[in-house]
């Protein structure tokens, strides 16, 4: 039997049609590969729920956009859409988790969560750059995504596309002050942070959003494909602030300091 990069048994090559990349179509099917993504880094929380990684555009999620804590709303919903997928826990195979940059306590939740789940059911797992899930859900040709990082601050990466449509990062996940970030021309601007570099359309970004669980879930497919597999035991958050507990008087003191020298 063949064996794919990632240690699994191959069961032969996965032709898939229609608009799939060619990230999709480098995919070794692991009989009906099934996926948990879960999604709590900005101002949603949400879940996506993929029953055969070869079909990735058949899926079921759940979404809130109430302020309600993630560690209350989450393992809930997953466990109302797998019951509506007709699953049990058990037969997820993947878990894919937004890993950040975001909200402290929602990023924590979702590692937390993903990771315990990934151990529990015996399943690989993914972590994904947010920003990226976002850009990916978003299904844009070219898109900058900033989310809100407070402070007056953003966190912010841009990404076009391929011919094939294969998403394509081209600047790494930044935090940039929000006077600062100047978008890309023909570029949509997306993202919690969006208002504050620009007057932009709340549609796209309420959009992309409403599909950011799901943008996790392809992200992780991709990732899957190249064998970025994280072990449970190394799952963390993504961290692009070194202290996320400073105020802005104190991030502002070591340049007050360098006007003074």
């Amino acid at each position: 039997m063949e064996h794919d990069r990632c240690g699994g048994v191959a069961h032969g090559s996965v032709i898939l049609g229609g608009t799939e990349n060619a990230s999709f179509a480098r995919i070794k099917s692991v009989a009906m590969q099934t996926l948990l993504a879960i999604e709590c880094s900005s101002n949603i929380n949400a879940v996506a729920y993929i029953n055969d990684i070869n079909r990735p555009d058949v899926w079921m999620g759940e979404l809130s956009r109430e302020d309600v804590k993630a560690s209350t709303w989450l393992l809930p919903a997953i466990e109302r859409v797998l019951v509506k997928s007709g699953v049990r826990k058990t037969d997820v195979k993947m878990v894919a988790f937004g890993a950040g940059p975001g909200s402290f306590t929602g990023v924590r939740t979702a590692c937390a969560t993903a990771q315990a789940l990934a151990y529990s059911w015996h399943a690989s797992l993914v972590a994904v750059d947010c920003l990226e899930a976002l850009a990916e859900a978003s299904g844009l040709a070219a898109v900058d995504v900033v989310l809100d990082a407070r402070m007056n601050e953003l966190y912010a990466a841009s990404f076009t596309r391929s011919a094939g449509g294969e998403l394509i990062r081209i600047s790494d996940t930044v935090l940039a002050g929000a006077g600062a970030f100047v978008a890309r021309e023909g570029a949509a601007l997306i993202g919690s942070g969006a208002h504050l570099v620009a007057s932009a359309s709340r549609i796209l970004t309420i959009a992309a959003e409403d599909r950011w669980a799901y943008g996790v879930a392809r992200v992780a497919i991709a990732k899957f494909a190249r064998c970025e597999l994280t072990g449970p035991q190394y799952a963390e958050p993504i961290y692009v602030r070194n202290n996320v507990a400073q105020t802005e008087a104190q991030r502002a003191a070591p340049a007050l300091l360098g006007t003074r020298a």
